[in-house]
């Protein structure tokens, strides 16, 4: 009796779907199962988009999620800092007398306090309720960014006039580093251990919170545009004018290159709790990657420019920023 061979098509749906043909013997009894796992690819759904803030021309405009996940910080050179809830529901208006543009914000670690930095070179901190409690006056130009220091202990600023200052809780400037080019964005790791801070020459500087120079690290992305630290405190995250986003450790290896466009700047990236790192550019899209430099999912608001990107601290929900003011709601699926 002759032998034929017949293809046989076979299907597993344990964990993936596998498709292939198996030759199969007619009269023989043979059982065999492959497998092929498919990785499932996250995807961006927005949720709601809405009018934060009315802006035009070169507008500046940050968003930042409270540690605790309840609440979400927009601020703008309108002169507003808007206390929202992570749903998109506006709590309280910030603006401090004169109205002076903001240039950046941040939450205190217990999420009870806002700290803003102004181009009328003050440092202003808020309750939730909207109320300053206190200024802090010592930069001879804009401040750029700010952060609290562990503990609630105080504050570090950065500005225009070249300095990085520490101040004490009671208000009084304890600490003043000046550093090459000007220092512009930073952020605090979640250890409350480290900060870094950014100059316009395409440096990072790492310092503890008693202002020790840790290290510098050479980016070579030119300007930088953002900074933030992953989860555990171990890699960092750079915005670049060059068009990339680039991930380093904290020794400066640099271990990630994302080419994100070809012509224009990486306004904003940062890292969600699991590591995937959301990138904003000129060219209005936001970009999910994960830390191997794989573009998973890509999101495209029509809005000409995006100027910020957040991870909520649940790692799946996310917010971006238009520079016009409209601020975007997402999750990951």
């Amino acid at each position: 009796m002759n032998k034929k061979f017949v293809p046989t098509l076979a299907l597993s749906f344990s964990l993936g779907l596998s498709l292939c043909f198996i030759p199969r013997t007619v009269g023989l009894n043979i059982s065999q199962n492959t497998e092929l796992r498919i990785p499932i690819r996250p995807k961006l759904e927005v949720i709601s988009q809405f009018q934060g803030h009315q802006l035009t021309g070169e507008a500046i405009i940050h968003i930042h999620y409270s540690r605790d996940g309840r609440y979400l910080l927009s601020v703008a050179t309108d002169g507003l800092a808007k206390l929202w809830t992570s749903e998109g529901k506006l709590i309280q208006e910030l603006a401090g007398q004169p109205v002076a543009m903001i240039f950046n914000g941040a939450f205190s670690s217990d999420s009870s306090q806002i700290v803003t930095a102004s181009y009328d070179g003050v440092v202003r901190i808020w309750n939730l309720q909207g109320q300053v409690l206190r200024e802090l006056r010592g930069h001879t130009s804009g401040v750029t960014d700010v952060q609290f220091l562990s503990k609630e202990q105080g504050i570090v600023s950065s500005s225009d006039d070249g300095t990085v200052r520490f101040w004490a809780k009671a208000g009084n400037n304890w600490l003043t580093l000046t550093r090459p080019g000007v220092s512009r964005n930073m952020d605090t790791s979640p250890q409350g251990n480290l900060f870094a801070i950014t100059q316009d020459i395409g440096t990072i500087t790492l310092l503890s919170p008693n202002g020790d120079i840790i290290r510098t690290i050479e980016t070579g992305q030119g300007r930088l545009n953002s900074v933030n630290f992953s989860a555990n405190g171990k890699l960092l995250v750079t915005a670049g004018f060059d068009g990339t986003a680039r991930v380093f450790t904290l020794d400066g290896k640099e271990i990630v290159k994302l080419k994100v466009l070809n012509n224009g700047w990486v306004t904003g990236a940062s890292f969600s709790r699991d590591n995937l790192i959301a990138t904003v550019s000129d060219d209005g899209i936001l970009k999910l990657w994960n830390l191997e430099g794989n573009l998973l999912d890509s999101y495209n608001p029509g809005l000409e420019r995006l100027g910020s990107v957040a991870f909520h601290p649940d790692g799946k929900h996310l917010a971006i920023a238009a520079y016009h003011g409209t601020l975007i709601l997402l999750r990951i699926k």
